[in-house]
């Protein structure tokens, strides 16, 4: 009786989450729609926030953003290596208004929930819904924030 009412609890659980990094036997299909919400007409993004808290995101020289089977959506870039060390290829904030002040996020940024994290030994990349990761890539036709560096991960600890 008991081992019963465990299944069902556990099967429960795993409807609830509805996503591969909970359960990693749900289909791929089950996977969350877009958490990002589009720009209004005439005012695109001038950024992209993306919350990556409570998921242990490292920081990194080098990160990147990707789609849940593990392709990058963004990341791979040239840019001078002074500025990399100067400011970054991303800014990382604690907060979400942490974020909003940051001088990467301009008037209108695009927020978007990360639903887990990769990167290997250091652990850097969130990783987006598949929705997301394709209305990020529409947005940036938009308003060109990603190929101005305009990205900001919210992280748990410290920067």
């Amino acid at each position: 009786m008991r081992l019963a009412a465990a299944l069902i609890l556990i099967s429960g659980i795993c409807l609830a989450c509805a996503t591969p990094i909970c359960c990693e036997d749900t289909p791929a299909q089950t996977q969350p729609v877009a958490w990002a919400k589009p720009s209004a007409a005439g005012n695109p993004y001038t950024s992209v926030i993306i919350d990556a808290t409570g998921l242990g995101l490292d920081r990194c020289m080098s990160p990147k953003i990707r789609r849940t089977n593990g392709s990058e959506v963004w990341g791979t870039v040239k840019v001078d290596i002074d500025y990399v060390e100067e400011h970054g290829i991303v800014g990382y904030a604690r907060t979400l208004d942490e974020a909003k002040k940051c001088d990467r996020c301009g008037s209108t940024p695009m927020i978007i929930k990360a639903t887990a994290r990769a990167g290997g030994n250091f652990r850097s990349d969130p990783v987006l819904s598949d929705a997301d990761a394709d209305l990020l890539l529409a947005e940036n036709k938009l308003g060109k924030f990603l190929d101005k560096f305009n990205v900001i991960f919210i992280k748990d600890g410290g920067l």
